[in-house]
């Protein structure tokens, strides 16, 4: 398994990714998997409540924060 590493990348980056799918999900122009549905909302919900600058790193399908904790997993496509 090969981890992808992307720094630099904060909250305010995929907070603004995330609150476009969602909305897009919710309006119907996407139709992803429950798994995916949910992740989005937790997702979208825990980083409303971070600072806008702190760092997000990926490694698999985790997003991590600046102090090495989990905020979330993304379902692997396997399970969708």
């Amino acid at each position: 398994m090969s981890i992808f590493k992307m720094k630099k990348l904060d909250v305010k980056h995929y907070l603004g990714i995330y609150l476009t799918r969602k909305q897009m999900q919710e309006d119907g122009i996407t139709n992803p998997s429950i798994a995916i549905k949910t992740f989005t909302l937790n997702f979208v919900s825990k980083l409303s409540k971070m600072p806008l600058d702190e760092e997000i790193i990926i490694e698999g399908n985790a997003f991590i924060d600046s102090k090495g904790n989990i905020i979330a997993t993304r379902p692997s496509e396997e399970n969708e």
